[in-house]
């Protein structure tokens, strides 16, 4: 019987002993987005060229107290269709129980930039993990465009000067007399009603006429034979630029060779 008792005496004891060990639900650390003048917030709509500050902070389990090991950032940079445009992926290794990062970003280059998302991760050394997403919209207000003039020029059956910078080049004259002006290789050369330039003011505004817009395998309106005014109006993106040019007028000089000069303004 005295074994007995002391057999029920140990169990009791263990069982006792078990219940006082408490599970710890949810081990992980925890993980905040900071707050404060100029911190960036999930949802918020941000300027181009402006500066914003991005931070978190992290910590360990107040349970557990178990130390931090890692903190992981990606940043993804999304254009208006929701395309993955590029990834940045930082890793930085931690001790203690506590961190806290901060930085300062501008986005200064205008590309299709419609959204920015940055999803900051903290790991303890136990391997136990949380995460937090911040998702921005980009706003991209309007541009003014500059007018500048350009010049292109052929002498005889030499190449034209001046159309590299278009994406274009002029390398013949039609038999019927007129400049032939083709795109280069990766450009595409458009046409557009000579109202265009007008109503088109910013570089939003100049994009957006491109969308729609119809190639043409080149262009023939300048005569290579007489000197001449002209309200013409085509557009050519190349290496990722939207180039819209007001062709006004065309000088021809001489015969066999002859010198041909187009002129007008770009925008």
């Amino acid at each position: 019987m005295k074994k007995l008792a002391l057999a029920l005496m140990c169990f009791v004891s263990v069982a006792f002993f078990a219940s006082c060990q408490k599970t710890v639900e949810n081990p992980e650390p925890s993980i905040a987005i900071m707050t404060g003048e100029n911190f960036v917030y999930d949802g918020q709509t941000i300027d181009l060229y402006q500066d914003y500050n991005l931070g978190f902070r992290a910590a360990s389990n107040s349970q557990t107290k178990k130390e931090l090991a890692s903190f992981k950032l990606i940043g993804k940079v999304l254009d208006l269709d929701d395309t993955e445009l590029y990834t940045v992926d930082t890793t930085i290794a931690l001790t203690g129980t506590e961190y806290v990062f901060q930085n300062t970003m501008n986005f200064g280059e205008r590309e299709l930039v419609g959204k920015v998302s940055f999803t900051a991760t903290v790991t303890d050394v136990d391997g136990k993990s949380n995460s937090i997403t911040i998702k921005l919209n980009v706003n991209q207000p309007a541009i003014a465009l500059e007018e500048t003039d350009f010049t292109w020029f052929r002498h005889g059956s030499n190449d034209g000067e001046g159309l590299a910078e278009f994406g274009l080049e002029w390398t013949n004259n039609a038999k019927e007399v007129f400049a032939v002006i083709k795109p280069v290789t990766g450009a595409t050369l458009y046409q557009f009603p000579a109202n265009i330039w007008a109503t088109v003011t910013t570089d939003l505004e100049k994009a957006a006429i491109f969308e729609n817009a119809l190639a043409i395998a080149d262009f023939r309106g300048v005569s290579a034979w007489s000197t001449k005014d002209y309200d013409y109006v085509i557009g050519t993106v190349y290496e990722d630029e939207f180039h819209l040019i007001h062709i006004t007028h065309g000088t021809v000089v001489g015969s066999g060779p002859t010198d041909i000069t187009i002129t007008g303004k770009a925008k």
